[in-house]
């Protein structure tokens, strides 16, 4: 026919008498960019509300504004070689101006487009955040030790587990899961935390890492679209002895590894052997392991190790250990009982820091 081979609608040559690409590229809404863009944001955390809902962000706001402007371009699927070319200027706090420019190629034919797009920053205190302005909390976990006062270890260890286990949860999407505070007192620490699933996992982990056990006390504080709402206290009891605690027993010395319940898992310091026995609070405690002195090895003989007294310059003699593993100019750390020095092993950098 007369029309094969050319546009119907220009008369240009075209495919099959198709319309030819200029005139489907002039006829086609290729590209849709919204005007206006509106973002909830936290000021305090930077977290972001999507659909309603609060969630993490990892990103800068200047990089927020550049992923929302990539995702809010629409581009028809027939262009290709798309590029495009972004600038974004913060006008006010709360306002930001995208200036976009986007080319391609449409049925072969050159195509641009160029757009300007408002930005609206709501600000606005996320659920999290606003909880924690709130001081709201669902329960308190109060470490204490049967006996005696939790030593700085075990106060500064309780409080890195607490964390440690909100960085967990944080990471796994429970936002609401937080410590709200860490407080060491004259009998202790109280770590106040702000929902039921991160508590028990507190508790749960300190008891696992310092040992003792603990009991809940529940009090009801209100009700809430028929459910009712309590504040849970942990009484957390640490054992008698703590962990690294050296102890006097049947005439010999043995340091504290673990507890559980009332069995204690030592470690022999004249054979380096591990064994345990049930706890006995009338042992007498010699020092904790964590907390001993340090002397240079003068020399090993005869059954004997020869230290120089830190205190006093002088040469003191320890028992030699087989199951120590030490040289001459080394230092070692020991422990002292009335006039007996009790070998813990030899210093290392670790130690030294």
């Amino acid at each position: 026919s007369l029309t094969q081979g050319f546009c119907p609608k220009c008369g240009a040559p075209s495919d099959n008498g198709e319309l030819c690409g200029k005139c489907k590229a002039k006829d086609l809404v290729w590209i849709e960019i919204p005007p206006r863009i509106e973002c909830t944001i936290c000021p305090s955390c930077d977290s972001v509300k999507t659909s309603g809902m609060w969630s993490d962000s990892a990103i800068t706001r200047e990089d927020l504004s550049y992923t929302l402007v990539e995702t809010s371009i629409k581009v028809h699927p027939d262009v290709k070689n798309v590029q495009k070319s972004i600038s974004i200027r913060d006008t006010s706090s709360n306002r930001s101006l995208a200036t976009i420019l986007v080319i391609g190629e449409l049925y072969g034919i050159p195509v641009e487009h160029t757009a300007k797009v408002k930005f609206v920053w709501i600000h606005e205190q996320c659920d999290r955040c606003s909880r924690i302005m709130g001081s709201y909390y669902e329960g308190v976990i109060q470490v204490r030790a049967n006996g005696r006062k939790p030593t700085a270890f075990e106060i500064r260890r309780a409080g890195e587990i607490a964390y440690q286990i909100e960085d967990q949860m944080q990471n796994a999407g429970d936002r609401l899961s937080f410590v709200s505070d860490v407080e060491e007192t004259k009998d202790g620490v109280d770590i106040t935390y702000s929902s039921q699933a991160i508590g028990t996992a507190i508790a749960h982990d300190i008891v696992g890492a310092l040992g003792g056990s603990y009991t809940t006390h529940p009090k009801l504080i209100g009700e809430k679209n028929g459910i009712r709402l309590y504040r849970v206290t942990y009484s957390l009891r640490l054992p008698h002895f703590a962990k690294g605690d050296v102890i006097f027993r049947e005439k010999g010395y043995f340091q504290i590894l673990r507890q559980n319940k009332d069995t204690v898992f030592v470690k022999d310091l004249k054979t380096g052997l591990n064994r345990s026995f049930r706890e006995n609070d009338e042992d007498p405690l010699i020092g904790n392991a964590r907390t001993p002195e340090s002397g240079t090895i003068i020399y090993r003989d005869a059954g004997l190790m020869g230290i120089l007294d830190p205190k006093t310059n002088e040469v003191l003699e320890a028992p030699d250990r087989n199951w120590i593993e030490a040289y001459e100019g080394q230092n070692l750390l020991f422990l002292r009982h009335k006039d007996t020095i009790i070998p813990l092993g030899v210093e290392t950098p670790e130690d030294e820091s």
